[in-house]
């Protein structure tokens, strides 16, 4: 067996479960200290400083959303698509539980019927060896209520919510490890076509859009993403310029 078949199997292959953590990146990265393995998950029912983007707060009940994050060691060119194979994995899941099809908004929300399902963050670091460490989160909405959460009642979806039904969490957690799984040796091996797979669904692309930054702000034309998963915007002078990360707006 290959190093890659390896690293691809060991992913959930080591689960910890929690009723309650402050978050469970946090918690991987504690495991990190103790030289926890590749692959080495953490599952938690309640998270009570779970975090987005930017330091966002990731809204959430009780047992009522997929709350993970994964220990990573990939290569050093895997690492600038770890996000892509979280969200892909998450899209191939929520198709797996419901049958429905998502789409992705650049550079990590995942939308079932143009609402935030799930977000995905990762979180890079070095060893003193120089060898990455990743930890890779995921907040997928599976029987969260919306409606019951002022702030994101808008613009959120859960499985439940559109299908009608509730679903086991368990379940949600079992097919999203089997599709990470499956899309991190897409990392490894393909990772063209990992980029082709997420861009296709990318509903970025072809939009105007507003890219906000700590340095400032990007104004133009979403055309594509670069061989990096980064965002190709043309402004108004004709530049292009390849984001790698911001706050993004379509207008």
């Amino acid at each position: 067996m290959s190093s890659q078949d390896e690293q691809r199997g060991a992913i959930g292959g080591q689960v910890m479960r929690f009723q309650r953590v402050t978050s469970t990146m946090d918690v991987v990265w504690q495991l990190v200290e103790a030289e926890a393995p590749h692959g080495m998950t953490v599952v938690a029912q309640v998270q009570t400083a779970g975090r987005g983007r930017f330091s966002r707060r990731w809204v959430s009940g009780e047992n009522d959303c997929l709350l993970t994050s994964v220990l990573l060691r990939p290569p050093a060119d895997a690492a600038p698509l770890l996000s892509i194979a979280g969200a892909l994995a998450a899209s191939d899941a929520v198709r797996a539980l419901t049958g429905l099809a998502c789409t992705f908004k650049w550079p990590n929300d995942v939308l079932l019927n143009g609402r935030k399902v799930c977000g995905v963050l990762t979180e890079v670091r070095a060893d003193t060896d120089g060898n990455v460490i990743a930890v890779l989160g995921v907040g997928l909405n599976v029987n969260l209520r919306p409606e019951e959460h002022s702030d994101i009642a808008e613009g959120a979806a859960s499985l439940a919510s559109e299908m009608g039904i509730e679903f086991a969490v368990a379940d949600a957690e079992q097919a999203f490890l089997a599709e990470l799984r499956e899309r991190y040796a897409q990392c490894l091996d393909a990772p063209q076509a990992l980029i082709g797979d997420w861009s296709a669904r990318l509903s970025t692309i072809g939009k105007e859009v507003t890219v906000r930054r700590q340095d400032g702000a990007v104004h133009g034309i979403a055309e594509g993403v670069d061989s990096e998963g980064r965002l190709l915007v043309r402004l108004a002078s004709g530049d292009v310029h390849a984001l790698h990360a911001g706050e993004l707006a379509a207008t």
